[in-house]
């Protein structure tokens, strides 16, 4: 595990300084980030100008929702989204046996050795946002919120992890899964939004096949504490088998691969 935690820290210090680099690049970048966040907020508040409760949301849940999917929409372009689409451009150029021939886990080179290292603003300012909503809420935060705040949190980030190395392992059979992968990217931005407030069979959808509403939606409930233990425990066997499907998809990926090069 050790040294797996520092070929990550070395991977961030790369980028980092790749993206330092250009400077004034970055300073844009990091301003839109923040008005686009600014913005959204904003929208929100203008929103709630004229209602007091949204589909069973008030202003502080709706804000911490937006907190929450700035959070997670930011752990996916700051890592699984850069790591994944070069990937694919391994698998097109013929390059992957670079990656797969070094002492370490291929999986793990796959999944975390790009960084778009800009969008540690945007998550810091989801996290802000969320911190500001949690302040405006009538009720206190308890131990026990936060603590399943974090666990679904962090189930949020390995489900959508599972489902992008799924989709990205299709590369194997089809080389060009970019507008697959565009429609997911699609999904995720519907995020920003309770699920609650969208037809049937889009929950299901955002439910299951692209579980963004329980990477974003769920936290957003657990932190005001909304949740309760069969949707914690519902979210925990997702995100177990979830892992274990996608890591042996991966697997299966893998000796596809290997045939074919031979």
């Amino acid at each position: 595990m050790g040294r797996y935690l520092r070929l990550l820290g070395l991977f961030v210090r790369t980028e980092l300084q790749f993206a330092l680099e250009y400077r004034f690049n970055l300073l844009l970048e990091i301003m839109q980030i923040v008005v686009v966040s600014g913005t959204s907020v904003a929208a929100v508040l203008i929103l709630y100008a004229y209602t007091e409760v949204m589909n069973g949301w008030s202003l502080p849940q709706m804000v911490v929702l937006l907190g929450v999917f700035y959070m997670v929409q930011g752990v996916e372009e700051l890592v699984f989204q850069p790591s994944f689409q070069r990937f694919m451009e391994h698998v097109r150029q013929g390059t992957l046996d670079f990656v797969l021939l070094k002492p370490v886990s291929s999986q793990f080179m796959v999944s975390f050795r790009h960084f778009q290292t800009v969008q540690t603003i945007q998550v810091a300012v989801g996290l802000v946002i969320t911190l500001y909503g949690v302040a405006q809420l009538a009720t206190v935060l308890t131990v026990g919120s936060a603590a399943a705040f974090a666990l679904t949190l962090a189930c949020g980030f390995v489900l959508i992890y599972a489902l992008l190395l799924v989709l990205s392992t299709l590369a194997f059979w089809f080389v060009r899964v970019d507008n697959i992968l565009a429609l997911f990217w699609a999904f995720i931005d519907a995020g920003r939004f309770p699920i609650d407030i969208y037809p049937g069979w889009l929950r299901l959808t955002m439910s299951t096949v692209v579980p963004v509403g329980i990477a974003v939606t769920v936290p957003a409930k657990a932190i005001v504490g909304l949740v309760d233990l069969q949707t914690l425990g519902f979210v925990l066997a997702a995100t177990a088998a979830a892992w274990l499907f996608s890591r042996a998809f991966w697997k299966r990926g893998l000796r596809a691969y290997t045939g074919a090069s031979a």
